[in-house]
């Protein structure tokens, strides 16, 4: 056996369990995890032409909204939204004339969704703060669907400033999934904890 062959054989007893596990999964379980994938804008939203001088800040964000037909929401702590900008950008993606709006500006955002996203100063404890992981629940006793729609129900009074979390279940398998920042998984697993007796 030469040294290629050997690569080859290691290359597919790697690769064939992954493929057969990703075969493997229910339509259900491959709905959740696109659910659950992190947000991305839709990649063809295009602001095709934008020139402004001397202009707010919120009426650049209010072009490049309308021009990629994206909705936003701010921080409460975004102030200078009055501050007086400059862009010009042709066939840019929305992502990218954001950027080009708000870095110099000293803030950021977060996709929330294929056509929103949600504007914070760009601070370290923000960068801390907004990055989304998901985690998966086991649930023992409760019934999945109530505990879901409670979940729901309560992600509501989180806050204006958090980024309201993805619950996902599958009863077949007895879990919530959930994406969330870091405070409000926290504050989920207490009540999936507090409501799962």
């Amino acid at each position: 056996m030469t040294a290629r062959s050997s690569i080859l054989i290691l290359a597919l007893v790697v690769c064939v369990p992954v493929v057969v596990g990703a075969q493997a999964q229910s339509p259900r379980q491959r709905q959740a995890a696109a659910q659950l994938a992190e947000p991305k804008l839709d990649p063809n939203a295009i602001v095709a032409a934008l020139d402004l001088t001397a202009t707010p800040l919120k009426d650049v964000v209010a072009a490049i909204a309308k021009a990629g037909g994206i909705t936003v929401r701010y921080h409460s702590g975004v102030t200078n939204l009055d501050a007086v900008s400059a862009v010009k950008l042709s066939n840019a993606k929305v992502e990218d004339a954001l950027h080009t709006a708000l870095d110099p500006k000293g803030l950021a955002f977060k996709v929330t969704g294929a056509k929103s996203v949600f504007i914070y100063p760009d601070t370290p404890a923000n960068r801390e703060k907004y990055p989304e992981s998901v985690r998966t629940f086991p649930i023992a006793k409760a019934d999945v669907d109530i505990l879901v729609q409670m979940l729901n129900q309560a992600a509501g009074p989180f806050g204006a400033d958090d980024l309201r979390p993805t619950f996902v279940s599958l009863n077949e398998s007895r879990t919530i999934s959930v994406r969330a920042t870091p405070d409000i998984m926290a504050r989920i697993a207490k009540l999936i904890a507090d409501n799962d007796k």
